[in-house]
């Protein structure tokens, strides 16, 4: 399980922290950064130890293939986007009931997002 503050802030990747993997535009991943530990990506293995600790967030780093990623600091809005979204099903009792803790009646507006 990721955890993190975002009251907090260091310009240096420490052990422990979680760090945004910037692969591209649409390609963004949360990873614990922890002494000896690797994460694989498309562009090769990251090993936290030599990669990732010691250095600036922002930073560009070469992957073991030779590709290269960027290791951003987590703010509320990269965290929102790298976290999965699944969708929720909602039945016809769990409609209900949400209607009435709405007190919703005809005529109510309601603005539905998602």
């Amino acid at each position: 399980v990721l955890t993190m503050s975002f009251v907090e802030y260091s310009d240096f990747i420490q052990d422990g922290d979680v760090a945004i993997v910037y692969l591209g535009h649409e390609s963004m991943m949360p990873v614990k950064v922890q002494q000896g530990a690797q994460t694989q990506t498309r562009y090769g293995v990251i090993r936290h130890s030599t990669d990732l600790i010691g250095q600036r967030y922002g930073s560009k780093v070469t992957c073991s293939k030779g590709g290269w990623v960027h290791v951003l600091h987590p703010t509320p809005e990269l965290w929102t986007v790298t976290l999965p979204h699944r969708t929720q099903i909602l039945y016809t009792t769990d409609i209900a009931t949400i209607t009435m803790m709405l007190e919703l009646k005809p005529g109510s507006i309601v603005c539905e997002s998602g």
